[in-house]
């Protein structure tokens, strides 16, 4: 039963969807304990903020929103303020002087004790508990609940990165490397299936080392073919791979299976050669577009999305120029590109010479055009052609909205669907028109 002064929570979630799954836990966690959660955090009781603090933006706006809720916990009916995840997790004793609004931190190696925590005897102000490394992943056997949408939920196979790139901070946030066993994994999307969950989307911070802390050291192939076993399991997607892991057993895979969906998201960063050794990941531009031929050549209509940095320190015009090209000869249909943010504690902080922020933040839009025609051609070439599409909800005009086989959850654009349709189901959609990020179509089936 909940703590006799806390009836009501309201949960506030922030970040990534490696975040976003500790939320829901957090989230069930509260629930199975008897508190109700309410949609305006003025009348909750306990208020809890889910932060993220991969880079200083992310950073400011979860300061922002925890000191927006510290408001309501002088002024609404907040009796407890708790701040979880990754903010604690990246500077803990640090913001023990700065928030004293704050009963209580949680790193995310504690998440699974938020609710315990948060509902003991109220404790001292701005207390911090837990440290990155904690062993906590959740289980099948967790409280869990699903907020992406009816038909889709991420299943976060790992947590942690035993990688150390230079401009990453993940590893001292959230520890190293640490995998869920196989059966525990096949356990949960079983369970989400038997709830019509129809679209599993495999996160973690390195997909494709899940497996090399277990016993026996099994690899993510492994887990794909199980996965792909699961009764009721429609669509399988695979995010966040290194891209030096991806083996001929996982592309034989997505090429063979007829629910694991030939999309792979692989972050490049960068494809200049020196640029890519001070990042601490390696490789070239010519080898990389091997690789991105490769991926191709073994997955017939493979779609792939991958992540770029401009302004990496040392990034220069003919570094730059090398990454355009590579662009627009890789022609990836999706495409995510963020300026550099020297983050504190990572050893990219300390690189020179520095790119200039609005250098940086121009190289970022150059990039992007060029991706805006690439991806526009790329989905005109859809129109006329059927594809399976999630439907997940429904818009203000009437019409129904899902994303396509090839479309990725919060990342990727939307189809708007016309005709009959029903939501958390599968529908196939010719596409009648199309832009560079979203797609249109009625229902034929």
């Amino acid at each position: 039963m909940p703590s006799r002064s806390l009836a009501t929570f309201h949960l506030l979630g922030l970040g990534c969807p490696k975040n976003r799954v500790d939320a829901e836990s957090i989230w069930a966690e509260l629930a199975r304990a008897g508190l109700r959660a309410v949609d305006d955090p003025a009348e909750a009781e306990l208020i809890v903020v889910n932060t993220c603090a991969f880079i200083r933006p992310a950073v400011e706006e979860s300061l922002d929103a925890v000191l927006e809720m510290a408001r309501l916990r002088r002024a609404g009916s907040c009796r407890r303020l708790v701040v979880a995840g990754c903010l604690p997790g990246r500077y803990r004793e640090g913001l023990l002087g700065e928030l004293p609004e704050v009963d209580l931190f949680v790193a995310p190696g504690e998440a699974g004790r938020l609710a315990e925590l948060a509902l003991g005897a109220a404790p001292p102000p701005a207390r911090l508990v837990g440290a990155p490394a904690a062993a906590w992943l959740g289980s099948a056997a967790s409280p869990r609940a699903n907020s992406l949408s009816q038909g889709a939920a991420y299943l976060k196979v790992a947590d942690g990165c035993a990688r150390r790139c230079a401009f990453c901070c993940i590893p001292a946030i959230r520890g190293p490397q640490r995998s869920r066993p196989l059966a525990d994994l096949v356990a949960e999307a079983e369970g989400l299936a038997r709830l019509g969950v129809q679209e599993l989307v495999l996160v973690a911070q390195d997909l494709a080392a899940w497996g090399r802390d277990l016993p026996g050291r099994p690899g993510l192939d492994e887990l794909v073919a199980a996965l792909s076993g699961v009764a009721g399991v429609a669509w399988l997607r695979l995010m966040y791979l290194y891209p030096r892991e991806v083996s001929e057993r996982l592309l034989g895979l997505v090429a063979e299976r007829e629910n694991v969906l030939p999309y792979l998201d692989v972050p490049l960063q960068h494809v200049d050669a020196r640029v890519l050794r001070r990042m601490g990941r390696g490789g070239g531009a010519r080898g990389l577009l091997a690789f991105v031929r490769h991926l191709r050549a073994a997955v017939p209509g493979l779609v792939l999305r991958t992540s770029l940095m401009t302004g990496f320190p040392g990034e220069d015009a003919r570094a730059f120029e090398r990454l355009l090209g590579f662009v627009e000869a890789a022609r990836f249909e999706r495409l995510g590109v963020f300026a550099f943010s020297p983050e504190e504690g990572t050893r990219a902080a300390g690189l020179r010479p520095r790119v200039p922020a609005r250098l940086a933040e121009r190289r970022r839009e150059r990039l992007m055009t060029a991706q805006q025609a690439i991806a526009r051609q790329y989905h005109q070439g859809l129109v006329g052609q059927v594809l399976e599409v999630l439907v997940e909800g429904v818009g203000e005009d009437g019409t129904y909205l899902g994303r396509a086989w090839n479309q990725a959850p919060e990342v990727d654009g939307e189809t708007r669907v016309r005709g009959e349709a029903i939501v958390g189901e599968l529908h196939r959609v010719r596409i009648t028109a199309a832009d560079a990020y979203d797609l249109e179509g009625e229902v034929v089936d």
